[in-house]
């Protein structure tokens, strides 16, 4: 009896994982940059309140990150294009994991309203993890076979689940206390789902041969869980909720961010410190779904062999066709020194807070330290960080202009390794620094020049700043 079940969740996901070769989990450099807070608010929704534009408007970005412990392009580097299909399997380790996040980000955009601001984004993501899956029966699904003529391998707490989805968010914010040069803001994302793919197998205990390229469960206890993919095929909500404290370098009781008193700008702060829990609500998949449990008094070939001859909801054994996948929930929490003149160093951690024996997949921890540089048109980053406390990488972000490229793991692209994790993000936008009527500058060639200096004054007029 083949387990067709689990061989279609973990090709797929070790497929994706090696499609998605080219493109990062938290995006850390535009999540941390200043002059993004459109990026800022998916990881702290209080990002937004006395951010550095008026208006940020992202356009479009793109990015994943794959990341495991046992599929790897085989003394290779990212930009070897050949060497993608036929990814290497380590067999060393007992039990295999693998991570997966990825997202298309649509249009975003975030607005300063004095001490308060909103934001909206519009974007598709998709999640994957797999842990303690046997290493053997890895070999055996993605090569189909083994080099053993049979083996027993005793399976505890494996998991393997993925979920496709798109969300509509709405972010508000504002600033909650300000007094001398203390600054502390709130935020707060609400998002609507659009459930696009589910699929989830647990095996919680059992033993299962290997033998004749075919893996039979000989007992065991566990559950499954699919939904066919679909737009629409279930929906959801969630919500992100954060808050900041910044130790400004000036008074900042009467301060209003982007007022005429400052010039229509933003106030510098000395350190910061803010905290979210992100991603806390699910999606109920409803549309052509199913769910099962099953343990070792259940027949495994009455819902295993079901899906032999192809993989197909009306065929399978089912306890119900309504179950929730819930989000890869988690805390993050930052630190960001000021040293001045553009120099800023950024602690980062992320704890995931999923339930492991939800529907839903895992997010990754992380542990970074960003040392970096910003200014308005130009951000250099060098994140080092460790993720899920085992795997150390080296990234560089870079902001210039209008785009925001980088990755968390930079050495694979130009150096001949074994590769089990690698990403890319890239985003395009427009900003605004200042509010319509606030130039004060005069022209001076391209790089100064906006489409409204045609029609406002060049010189400074404080009537013309807003005092909100």
């Amino acid at each position: 009896m083949r387990l067709r079940i689990a061989k279609i969740l973990l090709v797929g996901f070790i497929s994706t994982l090696t499609f998605f070769k080219s493109y990062s989990q938290e995006w850390i450099g535009p999540s941390i940059d200043n002059y993004t807070p459109a990026n800022g608010m998916l990881l702290n929704p209080s990002t937004i309140v006395d951010q550095k534009p008026w208006l940020d408007v992202h356009l479009v970005g793109v990015g994943a990150h794959a990341t495991n412990n046992f599929a790897h392009l085989n003394q290779s580097t990212l930009l070897n294009f050949a060497a993608y299909g036929n990814p290497a399997i380590n067999l060393k380790p007992d039990n295999g994991w693998a991570q997966l996040n990825t997202q298309i980000l649509g249009p975003t955009a975030s607005l300063s309203l004095g001490k308060q601001a909103v934001g909206i984004h519009v974007s598709v993501r998709g999640a994957g993890s797999i842990s303690k899956v046997p290493l053997k029966y890895a070999d055996l699904l993605i090569n189909e076979g083994s080099d053993e003529d049979s083996t027993v391998l005793t399976i505890n707490n494996t998991r393997i689940k993925t979920l496709v989805w798109g969300e509509v968010g709405l972010t508000y914010g504002r600033i909650l206390y300000q007094f001398d040069k203390h600054l502390i803001t709130g935020g707060i994302t609400v998002n609507r789902f659009f459930g696009l793919q589910s699929a989830a197998l647990f095996f919680d205990d059992g033993e299962m041969l290997i033998q004749d390229d075919k893996g039979t469960l000989l007992d065991g206890s566990g559950k499954y869980a699919y939904t066919t993919p679909a737009f629409r095929a279930g929906g959801g909500w969630s919500t992100s909720l954060g808050f900041s404290y910044k130790r400004m370098l000036d008074d900042v009781t009467e301060y209003v961010p982007h007022g005429r008193e400052i010039g229509c700008f933003t106030l510098p702060y000395k350190w910061k410190f803010s905290a979210a829990l992100v991603d806390i609500g699910g999606i109920r998949m409803k549309r052509d779904a199913l769910y099962k449990k099953f343990d070792s008094e259940d027949d495994a070939n009455e819902y295993l062999a079901a899906v032999d001859g192809g993989f197909s909801t009306t065929s399978l054994p089912k306890d119900g066709d309504r179950y929730t996948a819930w989000l890869p929930m988690g805390v993050n929490a930052q630190f960001d020194y000021n040293f001045e003149n553009g120099v800023f160093l950024n602690g980062l951690f992320t704890q995931r807070l999923s339930f492991p024996s939800s529907y839903g997949p895992d997010r990754s921890n992380l542990f970074a330290i960003t040392p970096r540089y910003e200014k308005r048109w130009l951000m250099v980053a060098l994140p080092m960080s460790i993720e899920n406390y085992r795997d150390p990488h080296f990234g560089l972000a870079l902001r210039l202009w209008i785009l925001t490229l980088g990755t968390e793991h930079i050495f694979p692209y130009f150096i001949r390794s074994d590769i089990y994790t690698a990403d890319v993000y890239v985003h395009l936008r427009i900003r605004f620094n200042r509010a319509p009527g606030c130039r004060t500058k005069p022209i001076k060639g391209i790089d100064e020049f906006r489409f409204g200096d045609l029609f406002r004054k060049k010189v400074k007029d404080p009537a013309a700043c807003p005092s909100w």
